[in-house]
């Protein structure tokens, strides 16, 4: 084909197990839970990363050359692609299926019947999309819910009904936050569609999630953390991110869909619990990168990151959370409205890491903000806070002087493989409290006071007066920074000696 030469393509593709084979075995068609995605479907064309031999070492063996690299963030040629290469479309998918099971395809169910002693429904998409789809088919029981003109629908196993009303509320809060807070949800439909258990995660399609029976459907109540509500935010917010807007393929496209889906549905979950009862959360992120650090390999800047979850989903997590506590909640907001004023629903060039970046900068309103973006994106940057043996001593007037010992370096990684410390003078949060805010029952009742206080590099005393005798002082303790040790952020207090 020649540049800018178009043809159209027809295809058969068929899938096909001949015989049987051991573990692993193809579980994609069951006689009770068919789950296809777009790759099963459709031809790719021309050279796909995924495919490819990516160690050196194999393919030195076999005389290949030097894997492909994905492009850097300069390469501005680069954002003429995106992954997969497909742009927007529009679809209309026929799906044909046992007749005692409901088929379902993204867009709407624009027929449904049966022929043939099969059953078949067609779904036609009524607004752009990516073609990233999936389909499915089972013996499935359906609970709808109208919200704010969108049909929410779950489409699930029987037997598994016991989250499904948790499941519909927390599809109505998420897509209320984010058409308040990003813009209108593309689909006059949002639905959570069970699979089976051999697989164990959720995706998310044109107005349409397909989810693990293993996730969800059959987990139990919670007692600290709610899973259900957050993972559905996630998923919810890649239809906006992901399924709006796309990011270049490139250094850093992760960004525009993981970090802001995991951003997305950290809003959601702070709307629910208030910003007291976050801590939690957030320090779940901040424990997963910071394992994540350990597997070894030099970790790149958030900007520049090819497939390096730890850092996508968890640092990234901490990072947006840390940039609304500064720039404000409403700030970033109008950020990310502005970078889907630019992009939604265009083809090329499309965005790169740094325009969400530039888009966070132009709300930045001192220059202590615009460094802290550079320390969160363009470097890597940890934070090592600590507190020592915080005291209170009862006053004559009945009140109480409280003295918070700090100890407080940042640093950043070098290309040796170790550390070299860097000045350090950020107004960060002291807290004092009556219980720990780690505690499920911690909420605003506990908080006794929350300042923000120039912090430096070294040792220092913090200061207090209060009316209430704390239990409990913390640095940064609801875990906004990237600290590499936070569990000695906050310390109860001891009795002066």
């Amino acid at each position: 084909m020649q540049p800018g030469e178009k043809r159209v393509m027809e295809f058969e593709t068929r899938l096909q197990l001949r015989g049987f084979k051991n573990e692993p075995t193809f579980t994609r068609i069951v006689e009770n839970g068919t789950f296809l995605i777009f790759v099963h479907v459709l031809p790719n064309i021309g050279l796909i990363r995924p495919g490819m031999i990516e160690e050196p070492a194999v393919r030195r063996r076999f005389g290949l050359p030097e894997a492909p690299r994905i492009a850097k963030l300069e390469d501005t040629a680069a954002t003429a692609h995106t992954t997969p290469d497909r742009g927007w479309a529009t679809t209309a998918i026929t799906v044909s299926t046992s007749v005692e099971q409901v088929a379902i395809a993204p867009g709407n169910r624009v027929s449904d019947e049966v022929r043939g002693g099969r059953r078949v429904a067609r779904f036609v998409s009524r607004a752009p999309v990516h073609p990233r789809f999936s389909i499915q088919s089972a013996r499935y029981a359906e609970k709808h819910r109208v919200h704010q003109g969108i049909d929410l629908a779950i489409y699930h196993h029987p037997a598994h009904a016991w989250n499904i009303g948790r499941m519909l509320t927390a599809m109505a809060v998420s897509l209320d936050y984010f058409q308040a807070s990003f813009g209108p949800y593309q689909f006059d439909h949002a639905r959570i569609v069970e699979f089976p258990g051999y697989l164990d995660f959720a995706q998310a399609m044109p107005g349409t999630i397909p989810w693990s029976e293993d996730e969800s459907f059959v987990a139990g109540q919670p007692k600290i953390l709610d899973n259900i509500t957050p993972g559905i935010a996630h998923e919810l917010a890649h239809l906006y991110w992901a399924h709006q807007v796309i990011g270049a393929d490139m250094e850093g496209r992760e960004v525009l869909s993981e970090t802001l889906a995991q951003y997305s549905s950290l809003m959601v979950m702070k709307g629910l619990r208030g910003e007291h009862g976050m801590r939690n959360y957030v320090r779940n992120a901040l424990s997963t990168y910071l394992a994540g650090r350990k597997s070894g390999g030099k970790e790149p800047p958030l900007v520049r990151v090819d497939g390096e979850d730890y850092v996508t989903y968890h640092k990234g997590a901490v990072v947006m959370y840390l940039m609304q506590a500064r720039l404000g909640e409403e700030a970033v907001n109008r950020a990310l409205r502005s970078l889907l004023a630019r992009y939604k629903f265009k083809d090329a060039p499309f965005p790169r890491s740094l325009d969400l970046v530039a888009a966070l900068r132009a709300e930045a309103r001192t220059p202590e903000d615009q460094a802290l973006i550079t320390d969160l994106f363009e470097r890597v940057t940890l934070y090592d806070l600590k507190v020592v043996e915080p005291t209170a001593v009862r006053r004559n007037d009945g009140r109480w002087d409280v003295t918070v010992p700090v100890q407080a370096r940042k640093l950043y990684p070098n290309d040796q493989g170790g550390e070299m410390e860097a000045p350090l003078a950020e107004r960060i949060e002291i807290g004092l409290f009556t219980a720990h805010p780690s505690l499920a029952t911690f909420g605003a009742k506990e908080v006794i006071l929350m300042e923000r206080r120039l912090i430096r590099s070294g040792s220092q005393m913090v200061t207090f007066v209060t009316d209430r005798r704390p239990t409990h002082a913390g640095i940064d303790p609801y875990n906004y920074y990237v600290d590499r040790n936070w569990r000695d952020n906050v310390r109860p207090l001891t009795d002066p000696k």
